[in-house]
């Protein structure tokens, strides 16, 4: 009886670790695949300047990494992806506020740094799955107040961005739950 018990508990426990392991796509292969069969694409460093159509039909996505393109935007049409947790668009080109990330519910990982926004989105406040957020290097000077809402948010990333004493202990203090990455203040007005 203790082999039967001992073995199930090994067959569930595989089980359960085999879930969160995705096999990641790159771009080119992910073509070659049943759409409904792939769960995450690494489509970083193809140059992009827009994301090609034939991404959407990807509709079973839980990671996409589009970083390192030149991308100057996140397009609405991303919002397909309503089972996404990781989203990196990482060193790309984007300037505006990227709203779309708000149409995807189930996202936990976000990774924008190094690019050129600076503003987050309000609605930022209505992914409550988000447990990180990576903003490094990115000319924000303001956070969003809906960003409090965020109950399961572990850790913002916002190194390489010049902030005051006084932002960073705001933040600090309102979210102490959060793990927060500043570079040393600047003395810059509050």
């Amino acid at each position: 009886m203790l082999k039967w018990l001992v073995l199930f508990c090994l067959i569930w426990q595989t089980n359960l670790f085999a879930q969160d392991t995705l096999k990641i796509y790159k771009w080119e292969h992910a073509l070659t695949m049943h759409r409904d069969s792939v769960f995450a694409i690494d489509a970083s460093q193809l140059k992009w300047e827009t994301i090609p159509t034939e991404l959407y039909e990807f509709k079973q996505l839980r990671f996409l990494n589009i970083s390192k393109n030149k991308l100057t935007e996140l397009p609405l049409d991303l919002g397909v992806f309503k089972q996404l947790k990781v989203l990196d668009a990482t060193k790309n080109k984007i300037t505006n506020s990227p709203i779309v990330i708000c149409q995807l519910p189930a996202l936990r990982k976000l990774h924008l740094a190094r690019n050129h926004i600076s503003s987050l989105p309000a609605c930022i406040g209505f992914l409550s799955e988000l447990t990180f957020l990576d903003i490094w290097d990115n000319p924000i000077a303001e956070l969003p107040e809906d960003l409090l809402k965020l109950q399961n948010l572990k850790a913002v990333d916002m190194r390489s961005i010049m902030l005051s004493p006084g932002f960073q202990s705001k933040w600090q203090e309102r979210m102490p739950q959060v793990t927060w990455y500043f570079d040393a203040p600047c003395h810059c007005v509050d």
